[in-house]
């Protein structure tokens, strides 16, 4: 029974590392060939995404498929297979996906916790499976022993100890995965960087509309305080023609009881006149 589970997560691995190749081909093959017009593709994200999971394949692939291939263990994080092809389905069935790292962040989570379990917990009790692991222990990377040891070559520790042909096999595998991890790590890294650019553009271009928007309430400032001046004027001379009113009003019955006033004397001398 363990067998038959050893051989289907390690099926697995290799079944989504196939899927993925052919994803990444068929978006390949409908992106534009220049690099602008990539950037501006509706495919852009997809190839990104895409671009991502081929970084933690080869990761992976470091990590696990070298004791792997030597019998020693399978590929433990079948849940890391299940993730990789939920992404993957995502990025065929989507048309407009999220950004890379909305859509990657369970996967990188996971796949670094396995990727450190292993090495801290199950490789130490690998190693001492291992034929040979004295010298290939020494030559994959663990530091020497000070004393006369530590001054041979490894032409002569292979002189020394006669390693067979599998483990010269073996360390040139190790050299061969580490380029491999070298060469995603450096794939990760001009990732990184145009992510950088891209968010630097970002906060460019949002300086700018921030001045304009500044530039733009300088204006209506300066638009309402001239407002406010014409509507003084205008209350100012609304209260101006009022008040002139008023007195207009008030002078024709001043002139009234002036003309009463004199002709008062006049009806008086008439009535004195008529007795």
């Amino acid at each position: 029974m363990d067998l038959v589970c050893q051989r289907m997560l390690n099926q697995g691995f290799l079944k989504v590392e196939r899927y993925h190749n052919l994803c990444q081909k068929q978006v390949k093959a409908q992106l534009p060939r220049r690099e602008s017009e990539r950037r501006n593709h509706s495919l852009a994200r997809h190839a990104d995404i895409l671009a991502a999971v081929e970084t933690r394949l080869s990761l992976l692939n470091m990590t696990f498929m070298k004791y792997v291939d030597s019998n020693l263990c399978c590929f433990i994080p079948g849940k890391v297979i299940d993730e990789i092809y939920r992404v993957l389905r995502y990025v065929n069935s989507t048309r407009a996906p999220q950004r890379a790292h909305e859509v990657l962040q369970e996967l990188r989570d996971i796949s670094s916790m396995a990727m450190e379990y292993f090495d801290e917990k199950i490789v130490p009790i690998l190693k001492r499976k291992m034929p040979g692991s004295d010298v290939s222990g020494r030559l994959i990377g663990t530091a020497p022993v000070p004393g006369p040891s530590a001054a041979l070559t490894t032409m002569q520790l292979f002189s020394k100890q006669s390693p067979s042909r599998q483990e010269v096999t073996k360390l040139q595998q190790q050299v061969k995965a580490n380029g491999t991890g070298l060469t995603a790590l450096k794939r990760e890294i001009s990732e990184l960087r145009l992510k950088v650019q891209e968010q630097q553009k970002q906060l460019q271009d949002q300086d700018q509309k921030l001045l304009e928007q500044t530039q733009i309430i300088g204006e209506q400032n300066a638009r309402l305080a001239e407002l406010e001046r014409k509507l003084r004027e205008v209350m100012e001379s609304t209260v101006g023609n009022s008040s002139g009113s008023g007195s207009n009003e008030q002078s024709p019955r001043k002139r009234r009881k002036a003309v009463d006033s004199t002709d008062c004397p006049r009806k008086s001398k008439r009535l004195r006149n008529r007795k």
